[in-house]
């Protein structure tokens, strides 16, 4: 019916912003969970007091809408549980724990593949027996999770399309934070490899400008294998010393060139400091 077509479309303009935010936020999380709530209130208002105008609608709602809207209600809140409660520090514990969550994710078998299977090759011959209303269709639901309670509000298989949803969005998140530990996990040896102990804990405390300032000059004076240095080397070898992300210095120094006075403050403020340290002895 129209009416729950822009319900939904107004609901998955809404959470493509929730899910391109830091889904690590459990403020988002909680924002997720309550435009999900409230479209499936607003679908169960709709269905229970309008009739769909055709079956071919209301397969459509049963079998894509609603379960788009309560597979994420899921994902939300089984991500939200996974902040509460997942290792705060720790890479190996945090890797663990992951491996853990995606294997218990593994382990929650279908209870009929075959529908799996259907519905993941977007078959739709059992549409009319899975995707309508129908009481006398209560022998066809295989998760014992799902009640009947709301006849009107429920087929025999929707919510069944929104665990595989779920499943899915939750398998892409874990997976993408176990690469993310792992890679951080070979950067911190790498790092260690490379970086002496008498130099961690040297950060920077001036300004990312500064420093830019700093590299430039460092590559125009010559000083670093006779003018031969590439900037690009200079400035990862600086990032990795100074354990500071610059971004990009192209930029920074564009800045720089385009101040109206004190161009090279920073290279001028090492002199004055120099001068003043001879001249204290």
């Amino acid at each position: 019916m129209k009416k729950t077509t822009i319900a939904f479309n107004r609901y998955k303009k809404s959470i493509v912003l929730i899910e391109k935010s830091n889904l690590k936020d459990l403020t988002i999380l909680k924002q997720g969970i309550v435009l999900s709530r409230t479209c499936l209130n607003e679908f169960s208002t709709l269905v229970r007091t309008k009739k769909f105008p055709s079956k071919k609608e209301e397969i459509t709602f049963f079998k894509y809408q609603k379960p788009y809207v309560e597979g994420r209600l899921q994902y939300f809140k089984w991500l939200h549980n996974y902040l509460l409660e997942k290792p705060i520090s720790g890479n190996s514990k945090q890797q663990k724990y992951i491996s853990n969550e995606l294997d218990r994710l593994d382990s929650r078998k279908w209870k009929q593949l075959e529908f799996v299977k259907y519905y993941r090759l977007k078959e739709d011959k059992l549409d009319h027996l899975y995707f309508l209303r129908d009481i006398e269709q209560l022998d066809l639901f295989i998760d014992s999770s799902h009640h009947f309670k709301d006849p009107e509000f429920t087929t025999s298989h929707d919510y069944l399309v929104s665990k595989i949803i779920a499943h899915d969005l939750l398998i892409a998140f874990f997976s993408n934070e176990l690469k993310i530990l792992k890679n951080k996990k070979s950067n911190d040896v790498v790092i260690e490899e490379v970086k002496p102990a008498i130099l961690r804990d040297l950060n920077w405390t001036g300004t990312k400008t500064d420093l830019v300032e700093l590299i430039f000059a460092l590559k125009e004076s010559g000083v670093l294998r006779n003018g031969r240095a590439e900037l690009k080397k200079i400035k990862n070898v600086i990032e990795l010393l100074f354990e500071i992300e610059l971004g990009n210095i192209y930029k920074v120094f564009e800045q720089i060139k385009a101040r109206e006075k004190d161009q090279t403050k920073f290279i001028d403020s090492l002199k004055i400091g120099l001068i003043n340290r001879i001249e204290s002895n």
